[in-house]
């Protein structure tokens, strides 16, 4: 058995009355054969394991689906789940579901990673629109994330900014490469105004493998603002990997964009060889009316001329600045606490320019939004 099945399993049996724990009797060893006859495989070992001790029930982290027939079963979840995606209930690689989380989407197994069920990893998958995210590289990870948080100071307080921080940060150090520990870790350093740092989690979380494609947005963003070329550069280098157009949703964002914020990095630069290098992979994968837009942009910074302006954002922010500098400051720290003023429209805002020019906009960064 693994270390944090058998901590995960220690664990609720020890606090059977703590609150948020209710444990049902062990399933019967025809429960489990049935299951696996009905999905026409072996489930997870330490899933059989687990089950064999609790089969099915309340946890601090959700509800464990039992074994067995009836409404909240596994094979029942797994039933609808193939009605939802018009699937065969038989299909091999449908998802495995085993968990409701608090927040009402399944954590589930994805059979689709190989033959072998103790290799599946677990995804989290929204049933409402359907998405799918890896969350946990095994079951062994996911008990060990949950054992890591019953067991932490912060367990029992109030939900704060700084607990889901260090929840994140949990997370990443029990399953170092599952790129949504890192892309909450970065989240939540984000709002805690702390740009460098969340920067360096969002390329760990754009780094992993699978990786979290928007990621690397979010990280181009960051740099751009703070004017990192080095930590700009990675990201920008992921986001001009070669992908079908379809890929550019996942990453949010498009080759204009990126493109836009790589000449802006290039600013000032003695040796822009290897933007333009970038910008070549962003002409080849620029589509419509952006391939002119991106091809002028490659055209402006190998020649060395002054760069155009970039396209305002689709939403503006309503911001005004006026002619009182400190006035105007103070707006616009107002309105990013707020979450009206976002980074695509410090990046992008034409009148936040000439409030650019008297105050670094990157600082805004630094402000500290709490939930």
């Amino acid at each position: 058995m693994h270390r944090g099945v058998r901590r995960f399993i220690h664990w609720l049996e020890t606090h059977r009355d703590a609150e948020g724990v209710a444990l049902e009797r062990p399933a019967r060893s025809e429960e489990v054969a049935q299951l696996e006859h009905q999905i026409g495989m072996p489930i997870p070992a330490d899933l059989r394991l687990a089950l064999s001790h609790f089969n099915g029930g309340s946890t601090p982290a959700g509800t464990l689906l039992p074994a067995g027939s009836g409404p909240g079963t596994i094979e029942a979840v797994l039933r609808e789940l193939a009605g939802r995606e018009d699937a065969d209930f038989l299909d091999p690689e449908l998802l495995l579901p085993f968990h409701r989380t608090l927040e009402g989407s399944l954590l589930a197994f994805d059979r689709s990673a190989g033959p072998v069920s103790d290799t599946w990893p677990i995804v989290d998958y929204d049933e409402e629109s359907g998405e799918q995210r890896l969350v946990h590289r095994t079951f062994d990870g996911f008990c060990e994330k949950c054992v890591a948080d019953w067991t932490a100071p912060d367990f029992e307080l109030e939900f704060t900014l700084d607990s889901y921080l260090l929840q994140g940060q949990r997370h990443a150090e029990v399953e170092p490469d599952v790129a949504s520990a890192h892309a909450t870790v970065a989240h939540a350093l984000r709002r805690s105004g702390r740009p460098e740092d969340a920067m360096e989690s969002y390329l760990r979380a754009a780094a992993c493998v699978p990786p979290l494609s928007w990621c690397a947005w979010e990280a181009l963003k960051i740099a751009a603002l703070l004017l990192r070329r080095e930590e700009g550069f990675e990201a920008a280098s992921r986001l001009a990997s070669r992908a079908p157009q379809a890929a550019w949703a996942r990453r949010e964002t498009t080759p204009l964009r990126v493109a836009e914020l790589v000449v802006m990095l290039a600013a000032g630069d003695p040796e822009p060889a290897p933007y333009v290098h970038l910008l070549d992979l962003l002409l080849e994968a620029a589509w419509g009316d952006q391939v002119a837009a991106v091809g002028a942009l490659r055209a402006t910074l190998k020649q060395g001329d002054p760069l155009p302006a970039p396209r305002p954002p689709e939403s503006p922010s309503g911001l005004e600045p006026g002619s009182d500098p400190a006035a105007s400051w103070a707006l616009a720290e107002a309105a990013y606490h707020a979450g009206s003023l976002r980074d695509e429209h410090l990046l992008f805002e034409p009148q936040l320019a000439a409030l650019g020019a008297i105050h670094p906009l990157g600082d805004l960064l630094r402000i500290r939004r709490d939930f």
